[in-house]
């Protein structure tokens, strides 16, 4: 018996200790990121959050929520790129003591400065790569702009009065800031803003954010994955295209829903608006569901499915659909298909004919900005217009960001409204 009073000792001992908490388990599989109250070195809970997205991505497993305060954040150190490689939800839009949720009062930014142009790895300021399937990444209330980034035209040139900068520089080439930026020489980084990485097998959903000054596309990638959902975002001055998806399983075609989105001011790939500047790009082995969408202003197109499958049969088995959308101002069409020289440019009244959509219904065309209830800049539309008519001056200024977020809401029913 004497032999027993020690465990038992040690047994009853450790009923009354209380477990160590990990890290980030007083809130289960939530974990926390505020620039302003956060340290690395906190254990990620809601009393103690990290400084970074990419370190609670790091602590994260895959499944986990991640839920980020105001404030800009990037990579780890300030470097260029977010990487994300599990399937985790990344929730911005809070206040700093995480009690309310409201992304255009609490600012989450995903805005990098100039300096951090040197450090930026791969193709994306977001780069999603998740390899293991079944997975899911979320992406909602990230406002996420690359306009510090860039560099304008150093003699202001292309610069309509009223808008806020010159020109873009050529991508590589040196120029001045956006308004607010101190570094005196800034460099143009041809980086889209959110990235997949080819074979990422994780579904994605992206909704409640915005892509403002993107110097390349907004979401750019190839994915295997069964479905991508975008949706409840505003697109607004972005160079080359604002969606480009395409599938890469070899079994059968990934799906992207991109719905209640609004585009504005799309760019060609150079200031000669030779090619490029499309709002949403129709590619293989992506069948694609467009509804109640706003797209406008594209120096090219609105639409483009000038991209076919081979073989012929994989296009046949393609399926691509827009409805309920307003198209506003595109330069060259709403949508481009193959023939007619290099290109066959269809407007809306157009779109009942067109068999390669194989749901057009109640599309409409509006030339009015009055639609917008005074939301668009002004001074930045009558440039473009000029633009577009002239074929050359401006080209991918800055946008405002103040201006860019009030296209939330800025149309009933159609395009991006105000998040819940």
């Amino acid at each position: 018996m004497k032999q027993l009073k020690l465990p038992l000792l040690i047994a009853a001992f450790m009923l009354v200790l209380p477990l160590a908490p990990a890290r980030g388990s007083s809130d289960g599989n939530t974990w926390y990121v505020s620039q302003s109250t956060g340290s690395n070195r906190n254990d990620g809970s809601r009393d103690n959050p990290v400084k970074n997205i990419q370190k609670a991505i790091e602590l994260a497993s895959s499944g986990d929520i991640i839920r980020v305060a105001e404030g800009n954040y990037f990579g780890l150190m300030d470097s260029g790129s977010i990487k994300i490689n599990k399937g985790v939800s990344i929730i911005g839009g809070y206040s700093t003591d995480f009690s309310e949720r409201d992304i255009l009062e609490h600012r989450t930014f995903v805005q990098p400065g100039a300096t951090s142009n040197g450090s930026a790895q791969g193709q994306g300021t977001i780069q999603i790569n998740v390899m293991q399937a079944d997975t899911h990444v979320t992406l909602d209330g990230l406002i996420m702009d690359r306009g510090n980034s860039v560099a304008y035209n150093p003699r202001g040139e292309g610069r309509p009065a009223g808008v806020e900068t010159a020109m873009m520089q050529p991508i590589g080439t040196a120029g001045t800031g956006a308004p607010g930026v101190p570094e005196k020489q800034v460099y143009t980084n041809e980086t889209a803003i959110v990235y997949i990485n080819t074979g990422s097998k994780c579904d994605v959903t992206i909704r409640n954010c915005a892509f403002l000054n993107g110097p390349n596309f907004g979401i750019l990638g190839s994915t295997s994955a069964t479905e991508i959902v975008v949706d409840n975002c505003i697109f607004v001055n972005i160079r080359m295209a604002a969606v480009e998806l395409r599938g890469s399983s070899g079994a059968k075609n990934s799906e992207t829903h991109f719905t209640h989105n609004t585009v504005l001011f799309t760019w060609s790939r150079l200031k000669d608006f030779g090619d490029m500047g499309y709002g949403y790009r129709f590619l293989p082995k992506m069948d694609s569901y467009l509804d109640h969408n706003i797209i406008g202003c594209c120096i090219f197109s609105g639409l483009d499915r000038t991209h076919v499958d081979t073989p012929a049969s994989k296009e046949a088995e393609r399926v691509t659909t827009c409805e309920n959308t307003l198209f506003f101002l595109n330069r060259q069409a709403d949508l481009t298909l193959p023939g007619g020289g290099m290109f066959l440019r269809v407007r809306v009244s157009d779109f009942d004919d067109v068999e390669q959509l194989e749901e057009a219904s109640d599309n409409k065309s509006v030339t009015d900005p009055s639609v917008f209830g005074g939301a668009i800049n002004e001074a930045y539309l009558n440039g473009f217009l000029k633009a577009a008519e002239t074929g050359g001056g401006m080209f991918a200024n800055h946008y405002p960001v103040e201006d860019a977020l009030r296209l939330f809401g800025a149309v009933k029913d159609y395009g991006a409204q105000v998040p819940e």
